[in-house]
């Protein structure tokens, strides 16, 4: 019996409204798929400044939401402990989109029957604490990619950091004042 193909377009597609239904949760914000092009749009043609913003990387975010989130689902068995160039040129993809629009990168990756893990630069976890100190966070590895050293772990482990500094650049304006938040840091993400 000959296994049947997916059409990797539509299994992109199904990621990153997957993706953007784990974060809207999480965050009790609406995060969208960007849809057409998803983040490729903004290098084929001239945008404005917001439009940029909107459609670069493969969600909407938040307006104050610090990252740029980048989705992949693929299914290949990358070893996250040694170089790999498919996972370099998923983080440089990541890194570059994040940097077009001053945020940082967020690289969430959907591995087949695994669940989701996340990549982000370790210097944006590290010293995320309310003091300025570590946060401790079970992780895969420590990356070195082309330009930076990433953290890898699980997404839903990523999730439970409840530092709004890390998510958000200003705590006041992260809502829309219309729409009240009934946030639960406590709650499992499920990923």
């Amino acid at each position: 019996m000959e296994k049947k193909r997916i059409n990797s377009k539509r299994k992109g597609n199904a990621a990153e409204l997957e993706l953007a239904k784990i974060l809207t949760k999480r965050f009790d914000l609406p995060f969208a798929r960007v849809g057409v092009s998803s983040g490729a749009r903004p290098k084929q043609v001239k945008l404005d400044g917001k439009a940029t913003e909107t459609f670069t990387g493969d969600l909407i975010v938040p307006d104050n939401f610090r990252f740029s989130v980048e989705c992949k689902s693929v299914n290949v068995n990358v070893d996250l402990l040694a170089q790999s160039t498919l996972f370099d040129k998923f983080l440089d993809q990541a890194a570059f989109d994040a940097a077009t629009i001053g945020k940082l990168p967020l690289l969430c990756w959907k591995r087949n029957h695994k669940g989701w893990i996340a990549a982000v630069p370790i210097k944006e976890i590290e010293n995320s604490g309310t003091d300025g100190s570590r946060i401790p966070i079970p992780y895969y590895s420590r990356y070195i990619g082309n330009n930076a050293s990433w953290l890898i772990c699980r997404l839903n482990a990523l999730l439970l950091i409840d530092i709004d500094e890390l998510w958000f650049d200003d705590q006041d304006s992260r809502s829309n004042p219309n729409t009240p938040i009934q946030h639960n840091p406590t709650r499992l993400i499920e990923a």
